[in-house]
């Protein structure tokens, strides 16, 4: 009796497992199949020739200076502000002398004794040399005065030099103009302390432009001086402006591992909207040495990260980052992430997902 009261007590729950099955098998089969996403595929491969590459650059002037002092004092004039024009031995900024000069002024009272002092030594050299000549003065007098003689022209020379010292250093409390330009930056206002080394005032000439640039170790080797490029200014409407690569630099960056290249354009006269501080492309072309190139098209954009869209052999979405490299039109290189020969999505969109079921066209 107990043995069938359990098998009539399992009955109900092995039903119900029983339609539980039956019900996920159904559901199963009524899952619709995944429609394909239809695609234009295209394989990688190497480009030869020239391609054109552009450089961020920025606009500079050929000659420009950053202001200095040797001396430490409280800066008492400052006659310029930035964007005025300066012509050569202005005076942009003053700095106290009152010290120096008060040193000056003890050097030159110094310096009269002193020649007082060398003339009158000069005098009895003199004469005690020509009394040794005729044998009326003995060595050791001869040796005294030369002595003092000596000293006395050692004590000038150190006072003349000391003076050539102070007046050096007043030179530096007054900052001039070194050419005709333009007040380009102002570090220092009256009042303001004065130190060696730091710059006070940078002056520029907007006449002589230069464009800088950085180019990476690896197409450093293309880039050479009298090499000819074309340069945009967007900001002063200027477009594929002829210019001339005049300096390449033999020393990279550590950090960056780029080369410092110089610019300037071939008509001068295209330089008078350019103005000092604005931002440039360098357009240059150099030889493509069979590297990868595929349409900017086929990138897939996720925040920082840049990929495309390969196929499994189930014909699956494949989402594979790459690094990419110089853009040549509507092209760009594929430093790493793709091989030549390999299949990848034309024109993707940002749609497609991971693992979803493609189609070729």
């Amino acid at each position: 009796m107990t043995f069938h009261n359990s098998i009539l007590g399992l009955l109900p729950v092995l039903l119900a497992a029983s339609l539980l099955i039956s019900g996920c098998g159904s559901d199963q089969e009524s899952l619709p199949e995944q429609t394909p996403v239809s695609v234009d595929v295209a394989e990688a491969e190497q480009r030869t020739g020239e391609v054109g590459q552009a450089f961020p650059a920025l606009v500079e002037s050929r000659n420009q200076a950053d202001l200095s002092t040797i001396v430490m004092g409280t800066v008492t004039q400052t006659d310029v502000n930035v964007g005025d024009r300066v012509r050569k031995d202005d005076v942009l900024i003053r700095v106290k002398d009152d010290q120096i000069r008060a040193q000056k002024m003890q050097l030159e009272a110094n310096k009269v004794q002193a020649q007082a002092n060398l003339d009158n030594t000069e005098k009895n050299y003199n004469r005690i040399k020509n009394l040794f000549a005729d044998e009326s003065a003995t060595s050791k007098e001869l040796d005294d005065i030369s002595t003092m003689y000596e000293i006395a022209k050692a004590n000038m020379e150190a006072l003349e030099a000391g003076l050539r010292e102070v007046n050096e250093m007043l030179s530096y409390t007054i900052i001039r103009a070194p050419f005709d330009g333009i007040v380009s930056r102002k570090f220092v206002e009256t009042g303001d302390m004065a130190s060696p080394g730091h710059p006070l005032v940078s002056v520029a000439d907007p006449g002589q432009i230069k464009f800088t640039a950085n180019i990476p170790e690896r197409m450093i080797q293309q880039v050479s001086e009298g090499m000819k490029i074309t340069i945009d200014v967007t900001a002063a409407g200027l477009l594929q402006a002829e210019a001339e690569i005049y300096a390449v630099s033999g020393v990279g960056d550590r950090a960056s591992q780029q080369y410092a290249i110089e610019a300037r354009l071939t008509d001068q006269s295209q330089i008078s909207e350019v103005r000092i501080g604005m931002f440039a492309e360098m357009n240059i072309h150099l030889n493509n040495d069979g590297r990868v190139f595929i349409p900017k098209s086929a990138l897939i954009e996720r925040g920082q990260l840049t990929g495309i869209i390969t196929m499994s052999d189930d014909n699956l979405a494949l989402l594979r980052w790459v690094r990419i490299g110089r853009t040549s039109g509507d092209y760009v290189e594929i430093i790493s992430g793709l091989k030549p020969g390999e299949e990848y999505v034309h024109a993707p969109g940002q749609s497609i997902r991971q693992g979803q079921l493609l189609s070729v066209n």
